[in-house]
């Protein structure tokens, strides 16, 4: 099973801003979500949960929205209230913090603890963007995922290439840190303040790919609102089908159901 924080969009690898997959040996691009190639969920299947009908319609209008990279559509369904934006902390502590990489922007640090919900694994892999704020680095957080297997094609860093990129790593670790430390303690405008908002940066059309429908299940969780399980049917470069298995949180917010971008995710 994995369970994440989103991605950036269709196009490109959010992990090292290389184009992968090859279509025509030139033209390559990635569906990518909250790891860039993960396995499907294994074991026994998991119980079904009600699924109103419009908590269906605007989980299929996310979807859709996502696959065309259509960001304003996005914000119109998020939550506009920062404790349903990102929720409650999966972790019922802190986890351990290890292995810190660095790839030039992007970094990663492996998660190690107990999860609050029984159903999530509990292994798992915080994405890291380094930006800019006033002149000043800084490490925001971008997705965080769990899994029980990793597939090797996953497109994460293994190790700090550079000696430039190593002397990032303390840092990296504190920024994980810290956002954990506030999502325990449901600090939800520091950890909004340490978040990179993908939402809000612009992305293109994917050319290659696009989103025929999308099969929804509803599936019960103890980290608040509504899991939506889902099973997208693509067609890469207008004749490749390909099924994308994935789930995402909705809340209800004055009577409207909202899609939380953070624990959203696309399982390969």
């Amino acid at each position: 099973m994995h369970v994440g924080m989103l991605k950036e969009g269709i196009g490109v690898s959010p992990c090292t801003g290389r184009t992968l997959m090859g279509m025509d040996g030139r033209t390559t691009l990635l569906i990518v979500g909250i790891a860039a190639a993960l396995a499907q969920p294994a074991g026994k299947p998991a119980a079904s949960a009600p699924l109103p009908a419009p908590a269906a319609e605007v989980a299929r209008d996310f979807l859709f929205a996502f696959a065309r990279n259509d960001r304003d559509a996005i914000q119109g369904m998020l939550p506009r209230r920062l404790e349903n934006l990102y929720g409650p902390c999966p972790f019922d502590r802190m986890p351990e913090v290890v292995k810190p990489r660095v790839d030039t922007r992007t970094g990663a640090v492996d998660l190690r603890g107990k999860m609050t919900d029984p159903g999530l694994p509990s292994k798992g892999t915080m994405i890291l963007r380094l930006v800019e704020e006033d002149g000043v680095r800084a490490w925001r957080v971008r997705q965080v995922y769990w899994y029980t297997d990793l597939p090797p094609e996953a497109d994460i860093p293994d190790a700090s290439p550079t000696a430039a990129d190593r002397r990032q790593e303390p840092a990296l670790r504190e920024a994980a840190i810290r956002f954990v430390s506030a999502w325990l303690g449901k600090d939800y405008q520091a950890m909004d303040r340490l978040t990179f908002h993908w939402w809000e940066v612009p992305r293109k059309p994917p050319k290659w790919v696009t989103m025929k429908r999308a099969d929804l299940t509803g599936r019960p969780t103890t980290l608040d609102g509504l899991r939506v399980d889902f099973v997208a049917h693509l067609t890469m470069a207008r004749i490749v089908p390909k099924e994308i298995h994935g789930n995402l949180w909705l809340v209800q917010e004055e009577g409207e159901w909202r899609v939380r971008p953070l624990t959203f995710t696309f399982l390969f």
